[in-house]
């Protein structure tokens, strides 16, 4: 019995090497990590777009010497996007040329409304943009007199004025207070609110948090699956490891 036992708990160390090597983090082939040009190390969920098994947001070009522009696509059938590098694990920073050029062309147009983002491709994350600055739309028939720490970007053809505070820590209630007759509008920031130039600080390149979704998190960290969703658009664990019945052992 003694030796059955022996050969029983040799056949299962070898079973565990045997899938440990032939499956990575929820699938086969897949890098824990990787590099994408000269933009840095990336991970899980952003995949090389030859690996698209691999993650939930694919880069092109990554292993192109000849395409300097890394591109990334945030929505399904939706334009490429320059990806200028990562921030840290699970955030990278792009740059929307579409609405550079029309911040450089049309500012007050441009700054009317919310910038938003594409709509993720599917439940299993969600993306965010990291830095923020409130701007406050205000029709010029207000006559709007803040104090001196908010600063004015006028907008005559359009008949209203953006006001912004110069602070470095906005008071929130001060502001709500101020401008409760006006638009709130959130953009993108680079830099502080200090100045009388709001291009120096509103941004076509931002920093995009992406955000796993608790199952999708439990099933990738935790389990070392891939997140999936069936043909009914419901989550479910691709799982990087076989779970054997052993039961059979004496």
């Amino acid at each position: 019995m003694a030796i059955v036992d022996l050969f029983c708990f040799l056949l299962f160390c070898h079973l565990v090497l045997i899938l440990s090597a032939g499956y990575g983090n929820g699938h086969q082939d897949c890098p824990h990590s990787f590099t994408c040009g000269n933009l840095g190390t990336f991970h899980y969920p952003f995949t090389k777009a030859e690996k698209p098994d691999c993650g939930l947001l694919a880069i092109h070009d990554c292993d192109n010497p000849h395409q300097h522009r890394k591109m990334i696509q945030l929505e399904k059938n939706g334009k490429g996007i320059v990806l200028t590098g990562v921030a840290q694990q699970n955030a990278i920073s792009i740059l929307d040329e579409d609405f550079h050029k029309r911040l450089q062309q049309n500012p007050c147009g441009t700054l009317k409304n919310n910038y938003s983002l594409p709509s993720p491709f599917s439940s299993l994350y969600s993306i965010h943009i990291k830095f923020n600055v409130t701007l406050f739309k205000c029709k010029q028939s207000l006559k709007m007199k803040p104090p001196t720490h908010y600063f004015n970007h006028p907008c005559p053809e359009y008949d209203y004025d953006i006001y912004y505070d110069s602070l470095p820590t906005p008071n929130s209630k001060e502001a709500h207070s101020l401008f409760s007759s006006c638009s709130v509008i959130q953009i993108s920031s680079k830099d502080l609110t200090d100045t009388n130039d709001i291009l120096s600080f509103v941004s076509a390149e931002m920093v995009l948090q992406v955000v796993l979704s608790n199952d999708c998190d439990q099933c990738y960290n935790r389990w070392g699956g891939q997140c999936r969703l069936d043909a009914n658009q419901e989550f479910y664990c691709e799982k990087g490891t076989l779970h054997i019945n052993f039961s059979f052992i004496p």
